[in-house]
């Protein structure tokens, strides 16, 4: 019986050949699917959508188009809505607005919501003091005299002038506190006011407190 042939000499390098040919193959492969991966997520992180959620009421133009499907003439159409109709009070008055159809609302919703109402300021209306009955030996020793401010004008009473009067003085016109009594005290030395009508541009008098105030202040 005879013995199998002796392996030739090239046999070896051969497979060796082979081994690294298919190392060098997998490294490649492997590279390739981390190049995928690491540039699939490049890829993805300019297209990535808003994830942050505005608040209706207070976002301007600029933070609305940043929301899908939201452009600059439905952004400006949600503000001009809120300026003429007042806040929103759920996302659902959302769909009042001209431009926003049921599509376009399912799909801006997720990048919305509506906050709480802020609380109201501190109304600027000085409340009446009251006093605690003192023992006349105290009153006797109380200055003689009270502050301007202590007092507010009664119907009858000479008006005061806004446009020299301090800020005491100020103070003694009914719902003129010392907030409103600087506040008129600032917009007279920007302008002085010219007529009493000329009030209504101080932050504070509206409408009501203007017609409240006729009576008891004027203009020189």
């Amino acid at each position: 019986m005879e013995s199998p042939p002796p392996a030739t000499a090239g046999a070896l390098p051969a497979t060796r050949s082979a081994q690294v040919a298919l190392a060098a193959f997998l490294v490649l492969l492997l590279g390739l699917l981390a190049y995928r991966g690491y540039g699939a997520g490049l890829r993805a992180r300019p297209t990535e959508t808003v994830s942050a959620r505005f608040d209706l009421n207070r976002a301007d133009r600029s933070e609305l188009e940043q929301i899908p499907g939201v452009g600059s003439s439905l952004a400006q159409a949600i503000v001009d809505h809120r300026g003429e109709k007042g806040r929103f009070q759920s996302l659902d008055q959302l769909r009042d607005v001209k431009g926003i159809g049921p599509a376009t609302f399912d799909k801006v919703r997720a990048y919305l919501r509506v906050d709480p109402a802020p609380a109201p300021a501190p109304s600027d209306f000085d409340p009446p003091i009251l006093e605690r009955k003192k023992p006349a030996a105290q009153d006797a020793k109380r200055p003689t005299g009270r502050p301007a401010s202590a007092r507010k004008l009664q119907p009858g009473d000479p008006p005061v002038n806004v446009n020299t009067a301090s800020a005491e003085q100020l103070m003694q016109l009914p719902d003129i506190g010392p907030i409103t009594a600087q506040a008129i005290i600032a917009a007279r030395a920007e302008n002085p006011f010219h007529s009493v009508n000329d009030l209504d541009r101080v932050k504070g008098i509206g409408r009501k407190k203007l017609d409240k105030l006729r009576s008891f202040v004027k203009v020189e």
